[in-house]
């Protein structure tokens, strides 16, 4: 497969920052804020104890994060109520993870967007949830979170307001320098752990087209045991459009206003930050692809997905 190098800010060849297995034999660029916080991410995580009340739920961008984060964590609730706590607050790779404990205490959903094997062996002890998404529309939802969201959280990310949807598909079909590395790497690593007994994994259309039933595997995996009735409250409350209007309507909470002072965002305060985090939730649809793609550009990352043999086996919905 071909390869490039991104001109993405975040790039690891531009930064140098990565994040590296045990073995030393694979690498991802580092979501790089800047210099110093990232510096005490990598302490707080090497130094981090896992707490056994808590779950990891790991996925790569816009493969339903902060879909899945919201249910696991109504799961932990015992409640369908719409969940105020910003995600980002317990996200390992943004905000440290011991000073998190203050804002959102055990038992609670740490979330990534790392492989598990760059991460500190700690965490990978607890039961982590993983979620996959088809890669074509992951693409299209990334580029738009690149496009809308990034450049308004990072002024280093400014540039990325006018990226052309033709120049990020190529860097998602051919590049490893992207933050977080490549989708396919990432995809295939995750989906060799789906035996594990420590590692539910899920499709993300399923959880769109099936939610009451994917729920359901998930309280049974997280052992909490909620009613029949709950998990059915939880898929009809985890409706996109009803999460976006949520957050769109929630008042500014504690945690939002720690979170925006931790992400050190100049001229931002918790109802703007609300107002950001509800443009998460975009379409969620599947196949919005085919509303994006070129048939060129279909040809050329149906090409890498023909070239792709660790993918061979994923069955993908588009």
């Amino acid at each position: 497969m071909e390869e490039r190098l991104s001109s993405h800010p975040f790039a690891g060849s531009k930064t140098g920052e990565y994040f590296v297995s045990d073995d030393g034999k694979f690498k991802v660029p580092a979501i790089m804020l800047n210099p110093e916080r990232l510096k005490n991410i990598r302490a707080d995580l090497a130094s981090y104890k896992w707490k056994s009340p808590d779950f990891l739920l790991a996925t790569y961008p816009k493969n339903g994060t902060h879909f899945m984060w919201e249910v696991m964590t109504m799961l932990l609730n015992g409640s369908a109520d719409n969940v105020t706590q910003p995600k980002e607050v317990v996200m390992i790779d943004l905000s440290p993870v011991e000073k998190s404990e203050e804002i959102i205490p055990s038992p609670r959903v740490l979330n990534t967007h790392y492989r598990l094997d760059v991460l500190p062996a700690e965490f990978r002890k607890g039961k982590t949830v993983v979620v996959v998404r088809n890669p074509k529309d992951a693409c299209v939802s990334m580029y738009y979170h690149e496009k809308n969201l990034s450049s308004k959280l990072d002024p280093a990310l400014a540039t990325q307001s006018t990226l052309a949807f033709e120049d990020y598909i190529q860097d998602y079909m051919y590049s490893k320098d992207l933050p977080y590395g490549s989708y396919f790497d990432y995809t295939e690593y995750m989906w060799s752990l789906k035996d594990e007994p420590n590692v539910l994994l899920v499709f993300y259309e399923d959880l769109k087209l099936n939610p009451a039933e994917v729920i359901q595997k998930v309280n049974e995996f997280m052992g909490t045991n909620r009613s029949p009735e709950l998990v059915q409250q939880i898929a009809e409350a985890t409706d996109i459009k009803k999460m976006r209007i949520a957050k769109e309507e929630a008042k500014p909470s504690q945690a939002m206003q720690k979170l925006t002072e931790q992400m050190q965002i100049k001229d931002f305060n918790a109802k703007d930050m609300n107002k950001v985090m509800a443009h998460m939730y975009r379409k969620g649809e599947i196949g919005d692809w085919k509303n994006h793609f070129t048939v060129a550009q279909n040809e050329a990352f149906d090409a890498v997905l023909a070239a792709w043999k660790g993918g061979k086996d994923i069955p993908f919905t588009y």
